[in-house]
């Protein structure tokens, strides 16, 4: 019985612990606002190249997004 309760409050700090660790990595506290403008800049138009019937049509219209998101992102740096 000790022995569990022992195991039971070392699982409960290491959740705990964990938990913490996560919440606090980098990626969650700081975001790029400029990169994340780009990408949601870029995911609109790629959408409207989607509504594009013809194919080679389409792909071209994808790789000039494509190529304006890194545009972007150059920018942003």
């Amino acid at each position: 019985m000790k022995g569990t309760r022992v195991l039971l409050r070392l699982s409960l700090a290491l959740m705990i612990f964990f938990a913490t660790f996560a919440a606090l990595s980098p990626a969650s506290v700081a975001g790029n606002r400029c990169k994340d403008r780009c990408n949601d800049v870029y995911r609109l138009q790629k959408d409207v190249c989607r509504a594009i019937p013809l194919k080679h049509e389409r792909k071209s219209c994808e790789k000039a997004a494509k190529r304006a998101k890194d545009d972007c992102k150059h920018r942003c740096r």
